[in-house]
């Protein structure tokens, strides 16, 4: 372990607690689950798991609003700013704070195990993203609290949402996001800025507002929250307000995107059937090795939805609204373990009617196993 540090480049402070390997167990993790492992037999088929996780007596979650699956089977969620380590039970196995000093890194946003065994996450309303050790050592900061400089400054952040590691080079690639309109990659050891995009590839533009009577894509990113990379070599954005994935080449180079539903009409126009003002918030992959689907959280029509990866077409979908085992309420993130499970992080959802009782409960405010049941390995 090396003496602590802290280096700059470019506007943004990097503060290094630690370097070196994590002190991770069992060595080198990742969220993807090593490998794959062999083909599919099917489209992937779920049921919920309403015995995952087991609480705690006094355990009670906000909104989950972060996810991630290691290489052991262990779940990760954030709730509250406080990061919780589940075992393949489901079992508490430790909590600690990403809050920072004085609590003042604010909205824990997002999450990612690496290869290396650290977590990753975003203090999404202090625009930092920020590296830990699984135990919550703090490592790297990106970005300066509370400052921001638009879509195109190489240093500071703009609200990032979620975060995705290439084990292969350690480069970090960060969906920023709520205040920004872009990718951004960063070095995953120091932090040093590499390269960022936009929509179709191109160069963000913070002054560009889509007009909302057209039936084009709109050409820039809306609020681009989730993100995940394949074996492939692609990298899949799921851009939350314009209620589609875009996929593209880790240099940034644009591939192809899928409209999950259409965009509503403006008040005063006919409506759209099935449209959605917000669909895709997350990704993730099958757990073949060829990544066969792409899972999507849709938390404006609270179900994950099944695309086929080589052309992007919709197979299945499940969920729908609702508090029962299998329902979700505004599903925001989602993550996949080595066995295929994907897991559902759900923030606040729809009130909806309990029949038994006649009075409304909100969705929403947990976490969520669906078991890979069909469609599996052969």
């Amino acid at each position: 372990m090396n003496a602590p540090k802290t280096l700059t480049a470019g506007v943004a402070v990097l503060t290094l607690s630690l370097m070196g390997a994590c002190a991770a167990s069992d060595g080198a993790d990742s969220e993807a689950g090593g490998a794959g492992v062999a083909t599919l037999a099917g489209v992937p088929t779920f049921e919920p798991d309403p015995t995952w996780p087991v609480l705690p007596p006094d355990f009670e979650w906000g909104q989950v609003i972060g996810i991630a699956a290691d290489s052991r089977g262990h779940v990760w969620t954030s709730s509250r700013s406080q990061i919780a380590e589940w075992d393949p039970d489901g079992n508490l196995v430790r909590t600690w704070s990403a809050s920072g000093p004085d609590d003042s890194w604010q909205v824990i946003h997002g999450m990612f195990i690496d290869h290396n065994g650290f977590l990753w996450t975003n203090a999404r309303e202090s625009n930092l993203t920020l590296k830990f050790t699984r135990d919550g050592q703090h490592v790297l900061t990106i970005g300066r609290i509370d400052e921001t400089g638009g879509s195109n400054d190489t240093g500071l952040m703009g609200r990032p949402a979620e975060i995705w590691v290439d084990p292969a080079d350690n480069e970090v690639f960060v969906a920023d996001g709520y205040g920004n309109r872009r990718v951004i990659v960063f070095d995953g050891e120091t932090g040093r800025y590499l390269r960022h995009w936009g929509a179709y590839g191109e160069t963000p533009d913070d002054e560009y507002v889509p007009d909302p009577a057209s039936r084009e894509p709109p050409r820039q990113l809306r609020t681009p929250h989730g993100i995940a990379g394949s074996r492939d070599g692609h990298i899949y954005v799921a851009d939350r307000a314009n209620n589609r994935i875009q996929t593209f080449l880790q240099d940034g180079t644009f591939v192809r995107e899928k409209i999950l539903r259409p965009r509503c009409a403006p008040d005063g126009e006919p409506e759209v059937p099935g449209c959605a003002r917000e669909a895709a918030f997350s990704v993730g992959f099958s757990h073949d090795q060829a990544q066969t689907y792409l899972y999507v959280a849709d938390g404006g029509s609270h179900v994950i939805v099944v695309l086929r990866r080589s052309d992007l077409e919709k197979v299945a979908e499940f969920g729908g609204p609702g508090t029962g085992s299998g329902q979700l309420g505004r599903p925001h993130n989602l993550a996949v373990d080595p066995q295929g499970n994907i897991f559902v992080a759900e923030a606040a959802g729809p009130w909806i009617v309990d029949p038994a009782r006649g009075d409304s409960v909100q969705a929403g405010f947990r976490a969520q196993k669906f078991a890979l049941t069909g469609g599996g390995t052969r």
